[in-house]
C-alpha cells in the first residue's frame, strides 16, 4: 500500500483490506513501515480496548522488507500487506518486494500528479499495480475527471471507489465494523487480479 503523497488513506486502506481478506478466511499480516507507526498504534489501541484486529500488525524497516523478498513469508498462502510512509527508501524496497501494489489516492489534481509518479515507479520496476480512489465524492465532475485521467495515462484502476465516510475515523483503535464500505469489493478485485 503506497503513494508518495501523504494523507491519502494508506493505513486505513491497509487495515480495511486486511480485514476483508481475514473475513474471507485468508491468513493475513500487516507490516507497518511508516515511522509514524499509525497501523501499529491502531492495533495497540484496539488491543487496549479489548477489540483486537483479526491479524497481527508488525513494525518493520527497510532491511526487513528486503529480507522478505528473499524469504517470502507469503509462501504458505498468507497475505502480507505493507503499509508505507509517503517517502524514503522503504518505498522503493516495498515496490521491489511486492507482487501487487495498491495506490490509494484522493481525486484531486495534486493527488493525481503524485499518484502518477507512484504508478511510474511501479511500471519502472515491472510491478503490477492499481490506483484506488478513496474518500470519493460520488457523482462529482472531479471524480469523473480523475478516473478519466488515470485511465488515459494507462494506469490500472480499481472499479471500486471508497466513499467519503466519517465512520472510518471512528474505527481507529477498534476492529472494523461489519460494513467495510467497499473494501470487501477491493479485496475481491485484488484476488481476481492475482489469479
Amino acid at each position: 500500500m503506497l503513494n508518495i503523497k501523504g494523507g491519502v488513506g494508506k493505513t486505513t486502506s491497509s487495515l480495511a483490506i486486511a480485514t476483508a481478506a481475514s473475513r474471507s478466511g485468508m491468513k493475513v499480516s500487516v507490516m507497518d513501515t511508516d515511522p509514524q507507526g499509525s497501523a501499529t498504534l491502531w492495533a495497540q489501541a484496539a488491543e487496549d480496548s479489548n477489540d483486537p484486529l483479526p491479524f497481527p500488525v508488525m513494525s518493520r524497516n527497510q532491511a526487513e522488507i528486503r529480507r522478505m523478498r528473499e524469504r517470502r513469508p507469503d509462501r504458505g498462502g498468507e497475505l502480507v500487506i505493507i503499509d508505507t510512509p509517503p517517502n524514503g527508501s522503504v518505498v522503493d524496497e516495498t515496490i521491489r518486494t511486492s507482487d501487487f501494489v495498491v495506490i490509494p489516492t484522493l481525486a484531486s489534481p495534486i493527488d493525481l500528479q503524485q499518484t502518477m509518479l507512484t504508478a511510474a515507479q511501479c511500471q519502472d520496476a515491472g510491478k503490477d499495480y492499481a490506483v484506488l480512489i478513496v474518500m470519493a465524492r460520488k457523482g462529482t465532475n472531479a471524480l469523473g475527471a480523475f478516473r478519466k485521467a488515470v485511465e488515459e495515462y494507462g494506469a490500472g484502476i480499481f472499479d471500486t471507489e471508497i466513499p467519503l465516510r466519517e465512520d472510518f475515523k471512528a474505527d481507529f483503535g477498534h476492529s472494523f465494523r461489519s460494513n467495510l464500505n467497499g473494501y470487501e469489493d477491493v479485496w475481491r478485485e485484488i484476488k481476481e487480479e492475482m489469479q
